[in-house]
C-alpha cells in the first residue's frame, strides 16, 4: 500500500466516522444538560432569593408589631427595658446575620391653644446604634412626628416603632442588596402616657 493509498483510507475512515459520530444521538442529552445546567441553577436561586427576601420582609413587618406591643404594655420605660426590648425584636430575624436596626417613639397627640388644629409632638425616642434617618434635617424632623392623619385624634398618644433592615441576597454578586422598611403605630394599654425619663 502506497503513501497516498493510506492517506486516502484515512481519510475515508475519519469521513465515515464523523458521519456516524454526527447521527449518533446519544449524547445529545449530555449536553443539552451541559447547557441548561447553568441557566437551571441560576433560576432555582433566583426562586430561593424570591423566598428569603419575602420571609425577611414578614419579619420585618413581626419586628416592628412586637416591639410596639411589648412597649404599648409598660407603664413607665427605661432605657435599659427598650434596649432589652431591642434585642427581643432582633431575635425574630434569626437566622439571618444581618439585625434590623429599630426606633421606638411615643407621640403625644395636642391641641393648639384651644383651637381646632392638632399637633403631633415627639415626647421621648430611643433608637439603636445603626438606624439611619434619611434626608435633609426639614425631611428627618418630619419623619419624627410623623402621625398618619387618621390617627390624629384628640386625646391619644401612640408608640411608633420604626424598623429598617437589609436584605442580602444569594446572588449577591449579581442582585443588590434591598433595603426594607416597618412603620408600626400602638396604643398604650395600661396608661395614658408611658414616660420615659432618661430618654
Amino acid at each position: 500500500m502506497t503513501l497516498t493509498g493510506s492517506l486516502r483510507k484515512f481519510c475515508v475512515n475519519i469521513f465515515a466516522l464523523s458521519r456516524k459520530f454526527s447521527k449518533d444521538e446519544r449524547g445529545i442529552s449530555a449536553v443539552e444538560f451541559a447547557l441548561l445546567l447553568p441557566v437551571m441553577i441560576f433560576i432555582y436561586a433566583g426562586v430561593a432569593d424570591v423566598s428569603r427576601g419575602v420571609d425577611a420582609n414578614r419579619k420585618v413587618n413581626r419586628v416592628a408589631s412586637v416591639v410596639g406591643d411589648l412597649v404599648s404594655r409598660q407603664i413607665s420605660v427605661l432605657p435599659a427595658q427598650l434596649d432589652d426590648i431591642f434585642t427581643i425584636g432582633s431575635t425574630i430575624m434569626f437566622p439571618s446575620v444581618t439585625k434590623p436596626e429599630m426606633r421606638i417613639s411615643f407621640l403625644r397627640v395636642e391641641r393648639v391653644n384651644n383651637s381646632n388644629k392638632l399637633v403631633v409632638r415627639l415626647d421621648w425616642s430611643r433608637k439603636t446604634p445603626g438606624f439611619i434617618e434619611k434626608g435633609n434635617p426639614k425631611e428627618q424632623q418630619a419623619k419624627r412626628d410623623y402621625l398618619p392623619e387618621k390617627l390624629r385624634q384628640e386625646p391619644m398618644n401612640y408608640i411608633r416603632v420604626e424598623t429598617q433592615y437589609t436584605y442580602i441576597p444569594l446572588l449577591s454578586s449579581v442582585l443588590p442588596n434591598i433595603d426594607m422598611e416597618e412603620i408600626y403605630f400602638a396604643s398604650p394599654r395600661y396608661s395614658d402616657v408611658i414616660p420615659c425619663p432618661q430618654c
